[in-house]
Parts: structure tokens; C-alpha cells; sequence
């Protein structure tokens, strides 16, 4: 499912749809918030729906894009045990970052890639996505939404990143993460810290410093901007509990 900018969310979208066949409103579970502007080919929900309403699986799809704006289309349905849930029950996602960097922007390329056409080095961008790899406090790596918790749990900001790479393929350049979870703005502030080393702007050796021994004020030298960025793939274990996680 894709959601642009200024345009209504995933889960409020779905939540409309599935009232008119339920009759009643529902509540829609969706794996995460991403940032307005931020597309997703993997995004993920799930709703209780009364056993007066179990047809079947492969039908719920077309019941609910038939409702749903062109922008966002649900792909799959399945039913699953009720020890699942689309938030609590994830072990991790990927995300990808797409660079451009053609002279002019494709037209068809605009929202969905960040426009970088001045020279920067790919095997520098390579080596600086590599050091997100393992697990770190990624304190310079997130944006604050101002619902944290106070005080601020001493490992609130620990993540584990066990994918980062970078293809090429003609004018397009893709940073793959995926991790154990992401926090707000993460992942457009590691793109940009990355390609900031790719330009020379920060040194591999400062990067490799915020990482893995950020200070309380240390911040990300830049902000990527949504242009972009895309869900890939919300990760869950092969089996489902009997009982949800704890919410």
C-alpha cells in the first residue's frame, strides 16, 4: 500500500472501507506510523472482524480496494490466529532509500526519489551505510515526536540494524536498512548522514563516532527528505502465539 504526501493514511482509509461491510466501526492495528510523504509496498493491518463477516480470505482485497482511493490498494488478506497482531507481533522491517542523480529529475521519479545529481562518491556512500550494521544507540539518529517518555528509558533509542547495503542501477542508487525497529525520522537521518559522507561533507571517522559514541547532543549532519523512502517489508516470526504481545 502507498501513502503520499497530503493525502489520508493507510489505516484511516481502511477503517472507512471495512465500516460499510461490517456496519459498525472497527478498529484498524496497523505495523507502524511512517512519516507524511513516506510510500509503503509493505505495509501491514490487521482488524477483528465478527464471525458474521468471514468470507473468504482472498475475497476481503477486492471488497475493501473497491472503496479505497487509487493511491492505496490492499494486496493480500489472510486470516490468522489471534495471538497476532500487525504492531506487536513484528520482529523488524526493511526500508529503502532511492537516490537519482540525473542532471533533471524524471518527472516520474518526483516524490519517489531524492534529486542528488551534484558528484558524490558511491563507494564512500557503501562504506558509511556499513556502519550502521549491528546494534547502537542511535541517540543522533532520531527525531523526537514529544511523546517519549519521561524520563527517557536509559536503551530507548538502542536498535539493531542486520541489513545495509547499496545498489546502483543506471541513475538510481538504493540504500537498503532493515533492523530490529526504527525510530522517528530514522531512517531519512541515517540515508542523510550517509550521503553527506558520500559528498565529504562528515568523515567516515565522525559518522563511525555518532554511531557508536554519540553524546547527548549529537545530531545527524542532515535530514533526508521523504522523497523516497519506502516501506519494503514488515517482518514477522513463522508462527503466531495463542496470546498477543503485550500492548
Amino acid at each position: 500500500m502507498a501513502k503520499p504526501a497530503g493525502r489520508p493514511h493507510c489505516a484511516g482509509q481502511a477503517g472507512t472501507c471495512l465500516f460499510n461491510p461490517f456496519r459498525e466501526a472497527v478498529r484498524i492495528h496497523g505495523s507502524g506510523r511512517t512519516d507524511a510523504g513516506v510510500h509503503a509496498l509493505g505495509q501491514v493491518f490487521h482488524v477483528d472482524a465478527p464471525d458474521t463477516h468471514r468470507i473468504p480470505a482472498d475475497k476481503w482485497p477486492a471488497a475493501i480496494n473497491t472503496r479505497l482511493p487509487r493511491t492505496i490498494r490492499v494486496i493480500h488478506a489472510e486470516y490468522t490466529g489471534t495471538g497476532f497482531h500487525a504492531r506487536f507481533s513484528a520482529t523488524g522491517k526493511t526500508y529503502r532509500y532511492c537516490i537519482s542523480s540525473e542532471p533533471i529529475l524524471n518527472p516520474f521519479d518526483a516524490g519517489l526519489a531524492w534529486h542528488r545529481p551534484l558528484a558524490w562518491s558511491l563507494d564512500a556512500l557503501t562504506e558509511a551505510a556499513g556502519l550502521f550494521l549491528g546494534e547502537h544507540d542511535f541517540t543522533a539518529f532520531a527525531a523526537l515526536r514529544g511523546n517519549e517518555p519521561r524520563p527517557i528509558p536509559e536503551d530507548y533509542f538502542r536498535r539493531t540494524i542486520t541489513r545495509a547495503d547499496v545498489r546502483r542501477e543506471g541513475n538510481h542508487t538504493f540504500i537498503t536498512f532493515t533492523g530490529t525497529g526504527f525510530l522517528y525520522k530514522m531512517v531519512r537521518l541515517m540515508a542523510g548522514a550517509a550521503h553527506e559522507a558520500a559528498r565529504g561533507k562528515i568523515t567516515l571517522e565522525e559518522l563511525n563516532r555518532l554511531i557508536r559514541s554519540p553524546r547527548p547532543d549529537d545530531k545527524s549532519p542532515f535530514c533526508a527528505p521523504p522523497d523516497g523512502l519506502t516501506l519494503m517489508q514488515v517482518h514477522y516470526p513463522d508462527s503466531v502465539p495463542e496470546n498477543r504481545p503485550e500492548q
